[in-house]
């Protein structure tokens, strides 16, 4: 009898910590972006521009806007709140834009560009800046209702993305800080609860880029939610020219704090970009789109 040979993929990477170092707010409250690293300070010296945060207001839209009906269900956990909103279709695009001063305002964000500084504002003084990689699959992990067990440590793997976001009462760093000079992709919304629509894009950074996201603790009643995930950061690793399946980058958070997350179950669609980002993102993919009124 013949055997039958049986070949199987090596596990993908979701994510991993490469490196974690604590950073106290108190006595190093500035964020320098040093050509690329981020870096900690108590003070700034010469030759160092201090920006201040990126002011936003409701008018400031941008995204493909879709209809939320109805909060589903909200469900409470050690870690924080799981808000599931109802989406009036079947599938949503997250607008690609390039990461600018604007863009980025326009979700409550502040870019930071390399030789530019800002002072971090938190409650909680101790922070962590922690270095992650993530894989090319880590956005079809679904953490929320009709997961299964984490088996083996496993993560449960769905054949598309959904909608998850979140916002949290610490601040928040991303760094484009690839070796490999991948472009960092963000997810971010901008939630209207009063008015039952959401604003969904992803902000493609360039590398050496940073995304500075201030504390954004839950108010009564608010007039929008700015909401944001990582989960999605490799996602330039889908470019069939990109030889790549991971991408690394560091993050500043508080690892132990409260997060509200927001998210739908349906598939979403997150095209590329046509930028001058990096090399490999060719013209042919889409335009840098229009803001939404």
């Amino acid at each position: 009898m013949s055997s039958v040979i049986e070949t199987y993929f090596n596990a993908p990477l979701f994510d991993r910590e490469l490196a974690e170092i604590t950073v106290n707010i108190e006595q190093t409250p500035f964020f320098l972006n040093d050509r690329g690293h981020p870096t900690y300070l108590a003070s700034l010296g010469a030759g160092i521009h201090l920006i201040t945060e990126s002011p936003t207001n409701a008018q400031m839209t941008m995204g493909n806007a879709y209809a939320v009906p109805s909060e589903i269900s909200t469900k409470i956990t050690n870690w924080g709140e799981q808000t599931e909103l109802d989406f009036d279709g079947q599938h949503f695009e997250f607008m690609p834009l390039v990461a600018t001063k604007e863009t980025a305002a326009a979700f409550g964000i502040t870019l930071v560009r390399a030789g530019e500084a800002i002072q971090i504002h938190s409650n909680q003084k101790i922070l962590s800046e922690i270095q992650y990689e993530y894989g090319m699959m880590a956005g079809h992990y679904l953490p929320y209702q009709n997961a299964t067990s984490n088996i083996n440590g496993g993560k449960t793997l769905t054949p598309f993305v959904i909608t998850d976001l979140e916002h949290h009462d610490f601040p928040h760093i991303f760094s484009a800080t690839d070796q490999d000079q991948l472009p960092l992709v963000i997810s971010v919304g901008r939630y209207f609860p009063n008015l039952g629509k959401i604003y969904l894009a992803d902000l493609w950074v360039n590398p050496g880029d940073a995304l500075y996201i201030p504390a954004k603790p839950k108010y009564s009643n608010p007039e929008f939610i700015d909401l944001h995930h990582n989960r999605n950061a490799a996602l330039a690793c889908w470019r069939g020219d990109s030889n790549k399946s991971t991408l690394t980058t560091h993050s500043l958070l508080d690892p132990h704090g409260y997060f509200y997350w927001y998210w739908n179950r349906r598939p979403t669609i997150h095209p590329f970009i046509h930028s001058s980002i990096h090399p490999f993102i060719h013209s042919s993919m889409h335009p840098i789109p229009k803001t939404n009124s």
